[in-house]
């Protein structure tokens, strides 16, 4: 089995979180791809950060019409700061089996030495580096293999970084809460499901 993971805040999900996962699980043939909301993001301050309740919900409503999505409650689980490690090691756990991608962005990755234990990251699980707005990807990580064209069986048992430089998410969650707090039009890029319940719950307000 092949499992992606795809961590954030989601505050709030959006449709350019939807289009890079679908693009991902069908680019590497994934089974399933878990969404996993961050309960307290370690590298961010939690105040004005949506309540998680909420960001699950929105989540949840989000990946409904789609098969292969899941929602992932592994953070929320621990009521506290996850690291990305302390995830995949418990993914791994969870599911010993399988093969994992771990989905994130160049603006993050060119960041990733700074996160704990790095360095396991590349033992647990293969990465996939989507191209992020004013982000160039960073490929001198030692030791990992960073490819930029897809093998024809992705994924191997010895785990690497695979760059795909014609993925880009363009929209950020950051700018939709912009455009929410000043009642600009944001339904482009969320799910109507998402946009109903943000208004339902007179969230971003």
């Amino acid at each position: 089995m092949r499992i992606g993971i795809l961590g954030g805040t989601f505050d709030p999900v959006h449709n350019g979180h939807l289009r890079v996962a679908e693009a991902v699980a069908d680019a590497f043939r994934i089974d399933e791809l878990h969404f996993v909301p961050t309960f307290t993001p370690p590298h961010k301050d939690p105040i004005g950060i949506t309540s998680a309740f909420h960001r699950f919900a929105m989540v949840a409503l989000a990946i409904a019409p789609f098969d292969r999505f899941r929602l992932s409650t592994v953070e929320a689980d621990r009521l506290g700061p996850r690291y990305t490690v302390d995830t995949l090691e418990l993914m791994h756990d969870l599911y010993p089996e399988a093969t994992l991608l771990f989905i994130t962005g160049a603006d993050l990755f060119a960041e990733i030495e700074d996160w704990k234990d790095y360095d396991r990251l590349f033992e647990l699980a293969n990465i996939a580096v989507i191209s992020r707005p004013g982000s160039t990807m960073r490929h001198d990580i030692r030791p990992v293999e960073i490819v930029t064209e897809h093998p024809e069986n992705p994924l191997s048992s010895n785990p690497r970084v695979y760059y795909l430089p014609e993925l880009n998410e363009d929209i950020s969650s950051t700018r939709l809460r912009e455009q929410l707090q000043h009642g600009h039009e944001s339904d482009e890029w969320l799910p109507s499901a998402v946009r109903a319940y943000i208004t339902r719950h007179k969230l971003y307000l």
